[in-house]
């Protein structure tokens, strides 16, 4: 069988008032404004009553049913999250998967007899973890996603909180955030496996040149790869590329003369598979995959509550310090 990893993504993200793209939220104002009942004074409500009123919010919006994508092929549900307010965080499991457009099912070792379908009305679901941390003194929150190699409802999971904030009169703005450690690690461990230049010929002559077929082609597109490179680490290789001058050979025919022509791309790989990009400019700046370790996932391979949160929180700990928080 096929390794299954539990993986996971970590995004900071802001709020901002609806139309006011510089006017951030901190998220004490967005609960208060918007969590404390008529007749209350909000400056008096406990935080924690107003972690209990979001979550529950949250809840209610699935409505016992799950919550589709725009595209209405991949739906995500829960009753089984929860805060602690003290922590300033929400967390728990979701569960989500695919829909299903008449999927047949097989037992693997038999490929004749069907034993069940997933129809356009159903769901194929697996359980994730989240957990998300919006300190009321800050204008900055963190939000970690659990996946799994195999599957992933990050972007239904960021869908879904966006719709939320909006119903609040709040743009949701999120940025991928790896750990400094996390990153390191990966870069010793790994080596440039790819490098692509990529440009627009924009000429049409440069075009014709090329092919005759592409003369007519607007805004054609070439990528040069570069593969099969000598394995090195990923700092050995930038000592000897040529930074100044990536591509040696004479590509003026083509319209690509300098640099500024083309687009430099590397793609990195560990010894495990893990793969990552980068453009020139931040070889570096690298968002190679989070795998977690084995300890905080059950036998059947799915995310252990108890283990997953005690790692994610000393996790969450270090990117607080990374954001300098």
């Amino acid at each position: 069988m096929a390794k299954i990893n539990l993986e996971l993504s970590i995004y900071t993200f802001t709020l901002n008032e609806k139309f006011k793209r510089e006017d951030f939220l901190n998220f004490n104002e967005f609960y208060r404004k918007n969590f404390s009942k008529n007749g209350e004074n909000p400056h008096t409500i406990k935080p924690e009553e107003l972690y209990k009123r979001f979550v529950g919010m949250i809840l209610d919006e699935f409505h016992k049913k799950f919550w589709l994508n725009k595209e209405e092929n991949k739906g995500i549900s829960t009753t089984n999250i929860d805060y602690r307010h003290g922590k300033s965080v929400i967390e728990g499991i979701i569960n989500g998967g695919n829909t299903g457009y008449g999927h047949q099912i097989y037992d693997i070792l038999d490929n004749e007899k069907t034993v069940g379908e997933i129809s356009e009305t159903q769901l194929a679901s697996l359980p994730y973890y989240f957990k998300m941390w919006t300190p009321p003194d800050s204008q900055v929150g963190i939000i970690m996603i659990q996946c799994y190699s195999i599957g992933s409802i990050g972007s239904i999971l960021i869908e879904f909180l966006t719709s939320i904030f909006a119903k609040y009169g709040a743009s949701f703005r999120k940025i991928i955030h790896i750990p400094t450690e996390l990153r390191e690690s990966y870069i010793k461990r790994s080596s440039v496996k790819k490098v692509t230049f990529t440009s627009t010929i924009e000429n049409r002559d440069s075009r014709k040149k090329f092919n005759r077929a592409f003369e007519d082609s607007e805004g054609l597109r070439v990528t040069i790869s570069v593969e099969g490179l000598k394995k090195k680490n990923i700092k050995t290789f930038f000592e000897s590329f040529n930074k100044k001058n990536p591509i040696g050979i004479d590509l003026k025919e083509l319209g690509i003369e300098n640099e500024d022509d083309y687009e430099t791309k590397f793609y990195y790989e560990d010894e495990d598979g893990r793969k990552a990009h980068a453009k020139i400019k931040d070889k570096f700046e690298i968002r190679p995959t989070i795998v977690l370790p084995i300890e905080v996932s059950n036998e059947n391979k799915t995310p252990n509550l108890e283990e997953i949160i005690k790692f994610t929180d000393m996790l969450l700990e270090k990117v607080k310090t990374e954001i300098n928080y």
